[in-house]
């Protein structure tokens, strides 16, 4: 029998209790000049002071664990790696940011959670290999702050630091409570998860800043003809729109990218073609798979992929037209990659095919319609709490890693396919929208 009654109140409380105890101490003492200057006075409170502290604590929470101190090491590593949110809320809010600190505190995460992996990977919860690979991509991404400009972490630095606390976490449940089916299962991708997010992170520090945008751009190219070929060639379709899926995320930052650090004059074209392979030709073969009768399918299939392909067109033409540079805060018309989650995860998850035929078909109209839909990136996204989105970006990675290792995949389905269709209807709540009709 599983001990849920003591993971939660032996782990979960403690935990939770110290995050809260956290925020309301950063948030509290935080609040007015006097406070921040009194901060800014005490050197011990300074954000590099609070990264340097860390730097032995991995190696003590390793000893901990080797010790038999199962609970205290789990505590008392949760301790620390919340420290890593104090240290950066200091240093936005006393304007005690430096370029030392972009060094150290970075560093001072890798001291964290290396010994705890490597001593895993001694005892055998981890695979030697994948932590061996992590924690040569993450040496050598620290090792290239010392010749580059920018030498705070990446986005993925920050993706991959979360997932390996959640990687540890898993595994140090395991460790304390013995074995977990539903949590054991999920620690291989999620090893694997980090492995590639450490890859990302070195990788893009390394190229100049002007080839990001399009490498993110390529990227998600490469999953839309990787998911074609899962699908041409007779593989579950819910394969082809993992990679999809995964082309979204990639989607979601390269506009930014390249109004940040700029692009190449083919990085508009590399984009385009990206988002209508992924999100046009890949789900147009997953409806059409969806389908009995295959003239059906190539029919419905079709018409989506053609509603992609004018939605790209109409919303280059448009923009050229008007003179805009840079991304935009709304679309007009359903943007693609929506388009692409609700068809694809639709076709997936429903087995009717007539619910499938007339969601596919209302999603492409949709598409080339002129309903007010917001840039989910830029209006969407910065309106939610930082501390949800990390949640739930957390949440969400862990029930794919189970996925993946389990073919389990509704729940993530379920979670996309609901998501979707509550933003394909929200202009019915916008009063921008009201306000325009």
């Amino acid at each position: 029998m599983i001990p849920y009654s003591s993971i939660l109140t032996e782990i979960a409380l403690p935990v939770f209790i110290m995050l809260g105890l956290e925020r309301f101490a950063v948030y509290y003492f935080l609040r007015t000049p006097r406070q921040i200057a009194w901060v800014q006075r005490h050197r011990w409170l300074h954000p590099n002071a609070i990264s340097r502290a860390r730097y032995p604590m991995g190696f003590v929470s390793a000893l901990l664990l080797h010790m038999g101190y199962a609970h205290l090491c789990f505590l008392f590593f949760t301790f620390w790696m919340i420290t890593d949110i104090t240290d950066g809320d200091i240093a936005r809010r006393c304007d005690l940011y430096t370029e030392e600190g972009a060094t150290i505190d970075p560093l001072s995460d890798k001291l964290m959670y290396a010994p705890m992996l490597m001593y895993l990977a001694w005892q055998g919860p981890l695979s030697p290999l994948l932590v061996g690979l992590f924690l040569a991509f993450d040496i050598t991404g620290q090792v290239s702050r010392r010749f580059i400009t920018v030498k705070s972490a990446n986005l993925f630095g920050k993706a991959k630091t979360f997932m390996v606390v959640v990687l540890l976490i898993v595994v140090g449940l395991e460790w304390i409570y013995g074995p977990l089916p539903l949590l054991g299962r999920s620690i291989y991708p999620l090893l694997a998860m980090c492995t590639g997010l450490a890859f990302c992170s070195t990788f893009f520090k390394v190229i100049p800043n002007y080839w990001y945008a399009n490498i993110l751009s390529i990227l998600n190219l490469v999953c839309g003809l990787a998911g074609c070929w899962v699908v041409l060639t007779g593989h579950p379709p819910v394969y082809a729109l993992g990679l999809v899926f995964l082309g979204q995320f990639l989607d979601l930052f390269d506009g930014r990218a390249a109004e940040r650090w700029g692009s190449t004059p083919q990085g508009e074209l590399f984009d385009d073609v990206a988002d209508g392979t992924s999100f046009g030709l890949t789900v147009g073969l997953i409806v059409m798979v969806a389908f009995s009768k295959l003239w059906i399918g190539l029919l419905i299939g079709g018409a989506y992929l053609a509603a992609v392909i004018y939605r790209l067109i109409r919303f280059v033409v448009e923009k050229r037209k008007e003179g805009v540079l840079g991304g935009v805060a709304t679309f007009s018309g359903l943007p693609s990659p929506a388009g692409a989650l609700m068809a694809g995860t639709s076709c997936v998850l429903i087995s009717n095919q007539l619910a499938n035929g007339i969601i596919v078909i209302i999603t492409a109209l949709l598409m080339i319609s002129r309903v007010s839909y917001p840039h989910f990136g830029r209006a969407v996204l910065p309106r939610i709490p930082k501390i949800v989105k990390v949640l739930v970006l957390g949440g969400f990675l862990f029930m794919l890693a189970l996925g993946v290792r389990r073919d389990q995949y509704l729940a993530p389905l379920l979670i996309s396919f609901v998501a979707d269709a509550i933003y394909l209807i929200s202009p019915l709540f916008s009063r921008a929208s009201r306000k325009a009709a």
